[in-house]
């Protein structure tokens, strides 16, 4: 079986560190290659099977970094404030933060967060002061999060009380996303389960899982912090899909859940495979209008995947 990853860069001062160690650990370019890739011009590698191909994206510390994603950090077990350390709140949201109410915030937040977080600030003080201590809170309950997700499933995951006086659940919002996704559902029962019973079932053999923050940056938009669950793994009914399924457990903006699925297929005549990337988001309720959020939102995320496909694999 072949796989043949295309690679194209626009010019560009330097190429990131990170992209070369990704492509010459992960994919395995040579010296040639990373200069053909710096002078702008494509670049095609046959990879040996689709199992390659996901071994590259079971890097994850290299396959987790994107040209919109600044930061990120994997969780350890148990979860610790040394996988947050490079968090810090966005100025933009520091300065939002003090008006922070429930029914009314910048930040997609429990009412309980938003009163501790107005009570337990000094607003009084300078401006990179109240910084550092809405980070420092960031990092603590993030941390807290994930201990406490890894411990109840989806009973520990947020409450959104940022708009009027709805509350809404994520895990009600997930399962629902599920829900409306008969073709994930029925085609790959084993997924809604593992997602469904976690912690308490078994991971499927073969699998690996991480948990991980990131901080995405898209045109038009606030930086996105967000929380998600991520497993890559072969299907016992389907064995000859490969599929990598991110379930989000939290973002501070924009989206009460979101679901990624990147999955690769044999075509069944030994020689290359498919890669399909389906990507559902469920937005809060964005403005249209002259301000036109949720269209800024679903143009960026539009861009992002292209921008993603092209930056990981595009098959012949």
């Amino acid at each position: 079986m072949l796989t043949f990853l295309l690679l194209l860069q626009a010019a560009a001062p330097q190429r990131p560190a990170q992209l070369t160690q990704f492509l010459q650990q992960s994919i395995g370019f040579e010296a040639a290659q990373l200069d053909a890739v710096e002078r702008g011009e494509p670049v095609v590698k046959v990879l040996d099977t689709r199992d390659d191909y996901f071994r590259a994206l079971r890097d994850f510390p290299t396959s987790l970094r994107t040209s919109t994603r600044p930061h990120f950090g994997i969780f350890s077990t148990p979860a610790g404030e040394a996988d947050v350390a490079t968090l810090t709140v966005t100025t933009r949201d520091v300065a939002d933060m003090k008006d922070c109410k429930p029914g009314d915030c910048v930040a997609k937040l429990p009412a309980t967060d938003m009163r501790r977080i107005h009570d337990e600030t000094n607003w009084s003080a300078p401006a990179a002061d109240i910084q550092a201590q809405l980070s420092a809170y960031a990092r603590r309950r993030l941390v807290e999060y994930v201990t406490d997700y890894r411990r109840r499933g989806d009973s520990a995951m947020a409450l959104y009380d940022d708009r009027g006086n709805v509350t809404v659940r994520s895990s009600e919002a997930f399962a629902a996303q599920f829900a409306e996704s008969p073709y994930v559902y029925q085609t790959v029962p084993s997924l809604q389960k593992y997602f469904a019973d976690y912690p308490r079932g078994a991971l499927p053999p073969g699998a690996s899982e991480i948990i991980f923050w990131s901080e995405d940056v898209l045109p038009h938009l606030r930086p996105i912090l967000s929380v998600t669950h991520l497993m890559v793994y072969t299907p016992p009914e389907l064995p000859g899909m490969t599929l990598a399924a991110a379930k989000q457990l939290y973002a501070n903006h924009y989206f009460e859940t979101a679901i990624d699925l990147t999955s690769a297929v044999d075509r069944g005549q030994g020689e290359t495979i498919y890669v399909v990337v389906l990507r559902r988001y469920r937005f809060d309720n964005l403005p249209g209008g002259i301000l036109n959020i949720r269209g800024r939102a679903i143009g960026a995320l539009r861009d992002q995947l292209s921008n993603d496909l092209k930056r990981q694999q595009g098959q012949h």
